[in-house]
């Protein structure tokens, strides 16, 4: 097991060289799954139209639940088929998260659930039914990963079923998303680490500097608890009606900056797709840029571990922030920002912190009633030891030798990120 704490940056200066940047491999937990590129995923998916998964792919998005609990009404008689959506996926290029969550009275294939159910309406699957999935959809050449659970503990039958799957489909992701035992499921074949994290539905009346705080709060625990356990952060973002361009940017950049590896989206009330009316929603134009950028610039987040986060100063300290100051990699920086360190996995498990990439994230966020602030200028202060970096942006990529005083400007939306290569 890998141990660290953000100490180690603030009582060490960190030097990073001028050194080509780091082949994009997956984390080694990661190395044996299908998919080895940053994920960009939607909960619970749209439903399955051509019109729905083209839209969410325009988007960005690489991987797509299939439709959340299929046992809803409006699906009839053949709530137990996701052909459709395994057809839509295979013919637009999009990946399949399959939820094996059911009806009680009608399991999967008609297999019993043993253990039995103590949900009054629904269940995860069981082994046997986990075993009827997999002969019917396990092949599938659009399968990246199986839902074994959902908001509750560790249950033996899923970590049962989480072992079956690195056996038989060692392909596929076992997901069991926002577990309270997060130390249980690292001792199991379950390297994905998800927490919903959702300051900006739960606390709506809570000030924006709150806001912030707590989720960068919830994103450094959890990358520390990443980092111990040796398994790859998985966080959840909120898009629904009640979040604002802003708020989306600094949320999707944030888990970025905090070394996710899968960046997914909430999509309940949704904001990026209007699921009433059938067409984009608030929200759509902001994720798209988001999530296109950061898929464009995934060999510089994939495979890397984050030691933290720095922050400027100021209204809200999340726990575990760095610090700028002498003897750090970054000396100064603008009101108002988050600078994420990444550091190749190699190097973090042989004790060397020197990152090859920054994410800069400027933290402004207003809620949805309010206008959005327009772009402003931004610096950050490199310590002298950085010469060459690579900037991207949502719009623009460019090499750059940095001046004498190390000082880089950026021109950031609100909450918007932009992507340093060191080196």
């Amino acid at each position: 097991m890998r141990t660290t704490t953000t100490t180690i940056i603030l009582t060490c200066v960190i030097a990073a060289l001028r050194t080509a940047p780091t082949v994009a491999e997956p984390l080694k937990c990661m190395d044996r799954f299908k998919v080895k590129d940053l994920v960009i995923g939607a909960w619970w998916g749209p439903d399955p139209s051509l019109e729905n998964y083209r839209t969410y792919k325009d988007a960005g998005f690489n991987v797509l639940m299939t439709y959340r609990n299929r046992a809803n009404s409006k699906y009839g008689e053949d709530y137990q088929n996701p052909d459709a959506e395994f057809k839509l996926a295979r013919k637009i290029g999009v990946w399949v998260m399959l939820d094996t969550y059911m009806k009680n009275e009608t399991p999967w294939g008609g297999v019993e659930p043993d253990p039995p159910v103590d949900h009054p309406n629904h269940h995860s699957a069981r082994p046997a039914q986990l075993d009827w999935l997999l002969g019917r959809y396990g092949n599938s050449p659009v399968l990246a990963g199986i839902l074994l659970g959902d908001n509750c503990g560790l249950h033996t039958y899923m970590a049962e079923n989480a072992r079956s799957l690195a056996k038989t489909n060692p392909g596929l992701w076992p997901w069991l998303s926002t577990n309270p035992n997060v130390d249980a499921q690292g001792k199991e074949p379950m390297p994905l680490l998800t927490t919903q994290n959702y300051p900006f539905l739960y606390e709506i009346g809570q000030p924006e500097p709150v806001k912030r705080e707590h989720f960068c709060n919830r994103l450094d625990y959890d990358r520390n608890k990443a980092n111990e356990l040796g398994i790859a952060l998985w966080p959840f973002n909120n898009c629904t009606a009640a979040v604002s361009p802003s708020q989306i940017r600094f949320q999707v950049y944030a888990m970025a900056a905090y070394g996710s590896q899968g960046i997914w989206y909430f999509h309940y009330n949704d904001g990026v797709w209007d699921p009433t009316e059938e067409e984009p929603g608030h929200l759509y134009e902001a994720s798209k840029e988001a999530n296109w950028h950061l898929r464009g610039v995934g060999d510089r987040i994939i495979g890397r571990r984050s030691p933290g986060a720095f922050h400027t100063p100021g209204p809200e300290l999340p726990g575990g922030m760095l610090v700028p100051g002498e003897g750090q990699i970054i000396e100064r920086m603008s009101d108002a920002l988050l600078a994420g360190v990444l550091v190749p996995e190699d190097r973090f498990d042989a004790g060397d912190l020197t990152p090859d990439t920054i994410i800069v994230v400027d933290k402004r966020t207003v809620t949805p009633d309010q206008d959005e602030p327009g772009p402003r200028r931004v610096y950050v202060k490199f310590s002298d030891d950085i010469t060459a970096i690579t900037v991207s942006t949502a719009h623009e990529t460019y090499e750059k030798t940095l001046p004498a005083s190390g000082r880089l400007s950026l021109t950031l939306k609100a909450g918007e990120g932009a992507v340093i290569g060191l080196g």
